[in-house]
């Protein structure tokens, strides 16, 4: 961070190529910027992305936000501010961060209601008249909440100054490092850079849960587990060539743990609790969305389906989405969680089988396995038994990593 320029060193030098404006209520996007001013708000916009994923301790992440004011202010002196209409300013596409939960929202909503717009947004204005958002994406969604039709901004010409994957990527890294995305917003950006850098990987995604828990489990059972966390943070060359030694079946494996790496993930713990998010139910995203509801606790609530509560899916689905609301509402604890879970399926479905009678089962079942007679088995038996077994020891192996 220390050899890193000061950004605002850097927009003061560049101050004299704007042209300074007072606040206008236009909302049509500014075409004052020449190329030479434009390539000079690029350095800036790089230098801000830069700051940001340099950012790790307390004292940068709070250099950095000072940083960003600081920008924010040197354009709104040298290129005035501007009153745009919300309607007008649409999100980032290449801003991983979705999830923004109610609780935080309202917060803001009430600070507008209160204190008004404190600081202005950062806006880059569009070809079609509409404009993108640079910084500021909770005011947008608070702003009407609020009751706000419009937001004070400062401009930002609109540029391409990086690729939209290159754009992604350096801000999923801010995000992870400074707002602690959900594990639902780690999940889709980890997927969307992996068929990024792999297209060939796109027709595949739905397996990629799949893919990546079958070479954990390769790594696992080869005793070299410890090896893969150890690998994180290792110098990227060193990474590659851990993974080369590896010998792994699985070229599309290898692809997937070679960019967990590159982005400094546990791919063990990213198998365990991150992508099993992927294929939760759109009515149990749409709490996230909302609420911000931790990986764990929505995990939990998936558990409520037709088959348990022995209903149809429409019922399920309204039951799902009752009990996710209230776990977010009144803050229940995992175990208050769980309880409540169980509770409910108890309720529907009388019949169905508690922890403690399945567990019991399950050590029947286990001692009646390790009394079979495989040498009575036909080869091709054998091989259709052992399949399954490695399936289930998987799954296992999962959900221990888990815990």
């Amino acid at each position: 961070m220390a050899q890193k320029r000061n950004l605002t060193d850097l927009i003061r030098q560049n101050a004299s190529g704007f042209s300074s404006s007072p606040i206008t209520q236009t909302v049509a996007p500014t075409t004052a910027f020449n190329e030479e001013l434009n390539q000079k708000i690029q350095d800036l916009e790089r230098e801000v992305l830069e700051l940001r994923q340099q950012a790790s301790t307390d004292q940068e992440k709070e250099f950095l936000e000072q940083q960003i004011q600081d920008l924010t202010k040197q354009l709104a002196a040298v290129g005035g501010e501007h009153i745009v209409k919300i309607d007008l300013i649409d999100p980032d596409p290449n801003q991983p961060r979705t999830i923004f939960p109610r609780a935080l929202i309202e917060e803001r909503t009430e600070s507008l209601k209160r204190n008004g717009q404190i600081s202005p947004i950062i806006l880059i204005p569009q070809e079609n008249g509409r404009y993108r958002l640079f910084d500021g994406a909770v005011r947008r969604l608070s702003g009407p909440k609020s009751g706000l039709v419009t937001l004070r901004a400062v401009l930002l010409p609109h540029h391409e100054s990086l690729d939209a994957a290159t754009r992604f990527e350096q801000q999923f890294v801010t995000g992870k490092d400074t707002e602690k995305l959900h594990d639902l917003d780690v999940a889709n950006g980890l997927v969307r850079i992996i068929c990024s850098r792999h297209p060939h990987l796109e027709e595949k995604q739905i397996d990629f849960p799949k893919i990546l828990n079958n070479v954990v489990y390769q790594i696992r059972k080869s005793g070299k587990l410890k090896e893969l966390t150890k690998m994180v943070n290792k110098p990227i060359e060193q990474q590659r060539g851990w993974l080369d030694s590896l010998g792994l079946e699985s070229s599309e494996g290898r692809d997937i743990l070679e960019i967990l790496l590159d982005r400094q993930f546990n791919p063990a713990s990213i198998s365990a609790n991150v992508f099993p998010l992927l294929s939760i139910t759109d009515d149990l995203k749409a709490v996230v969305q909302e609420t911000g509801l931790s990986s764990g606790k929505i995990m939990a609530v998936s558990k409520i389906t037709a088959e348990t509560l022995n209903t149809d899916e429409t019922d399920a689905k309204q039951v799902r989405s009752q009990v996710a609301y209230r776990i977010a509402e009144e803050e229940l604890t995992e175990k208050e969680t769980n309880d409540l879970i169980r509770k409910t399926i108890q309720e529907y479905n009388p019949a169905a089988k508690q922890p403690d009678q399945i567990a019991e089962k399950s050590v029947k079942t286990v001692k009646q396995i390790q009394n079979i007679k495989l040498d009575e088995f036909k080869t091709d038996q054998l091989r259709s038994i052992r399949e399954s077994l490695q399936e289930r020891i998987r799954e296992i192996d999962q959900l221990l990593e888990g815990k």
